[in-house]
């Protein structure tokens, strides 16, 4: 199979899980369950367009599919903060103090805001129409041998691009730092997921790795929005200076999650070992693509 076969099959598959995904949320976005696929299954058709354009180049057919996705993933993203928010809220500290009541009703009303916000943006044409163009394939082995070769590389940047922010996302003062090595991470992440049938070593426990410390840094990230929220919300609103028994609970869960993200990425080989080497290009991956009499 050839690089633009390799795509069109995957960017299919994803098309149809986006449909699928979109259909069942205009039915109903009040569900949590339904808008979280539908993000998904919208960062899985952005990772597979990033990765068709650095292994086929660009397509201006995918402008405004790109635009359209990116459109419709803002009030999803916010409404699906907040229903993150309040989940957490139920799971951490469920009883509270007056100003933790008070802050946990701002974000049930968040949630209402926002399911107005992406019903209006479901009902909108450019979302009815949105349509993900597949590339054609010409056939040959050369651009699946191209494919295999670019593979690594592309996927070596982007896992960089993830460690170059480890040192500062340590350090508990900067949540910020931690933020933008989450948002690479999963860029990594999806980008490998596209890539996943290229490489004979990678399994289902390679992704399953690779979402486990998505988690993680998501978990770390939720913390530090809840208490930021909390916390302007507290003295802002409310004039108040003492810390809420929300905040107080938060800073502790924050802690805990944040000492197995010192364990897993405190060193640089920790770090490589959450990548782990299944993404390694290798001889015998190469020729494991070639007929036996081009070996």
């Amino acid at each position: 199979m050839e690089a633009a076969a390799f795509l069109e099959e995957s960017g299919r598959t994803r098309s149809a899980r986006f449909r699928a995904c979109l259909k069942r949320t205009s039915a109903d976005a009040t569900s949590d369950e339904d808008i979280h696929d539908l993000r998904v299954a919208i960062r899985r058709v952005l990772a597979w367009i990033a990765v068709r354009t650095a292994l086929l180049g660009p397509d201006p057919r995918l402008r405004e599919t790109r635009f359209s996705l990116k459109a419709l993933m803002n009030p999803l993203g916010k409404l699906r903060d907040a229903h993150v928010k309040r989940d957490w809220i139920r799971k951490v500290a469920p009883e509270g103090d007056e100003p933790s009541y008070l802050y946990t009703v701002q974000v049930a009303s968040d949630i209402l805001r926002w399911e107005a916000r992406v019903r209006e943006r479901l009902g909108a044409p450019s979302t009815r129409r949105l349509r993900v163009p597949l590339p054609r394939a010409a056939g040959g082995l050369g651009g699946r041998l191209e494919a295999a070769i670019l593979a690594p590389d592309i996927l070596g940047r982007l896992e960089r691009e993830v460690s170059k922010h480890r040192d500062a996302a340590l350090d508990p003062a900067h949540p910020e730092a931690l933020h933008r090595m989450r948002l690479a991470f999963k860029k990594y992440r999806y980008a490998a997921e596209v890539l996943l049938p290229l490489f004979p070593k990678a399994t289902d426990e390679t992704a399953k790795r690779l979402h486990d410390f998505q988690t993680l840094l998501g978990t770390i990230h939720d913390c530090d929005v809840i208490l930021a929220e909390a916390a302007s919300f507290r003295r802002g609103i409310l004039g108040l200076e003492k810390e809420c028994a929300l905040e107080t609970a938060f800073r502790a869960f924050r802690e805990k999650r944040s000492g197995e993200f010192r364990e897993i990425a405190g060193t640089a080989g920790g770090l490589s070992r959450v990548f782990g080497t299944e993404f390694h290009s290798s001889p015998r991956h190469v020729s494991a693509l070639l007929p036996p009499d081009q070996e």
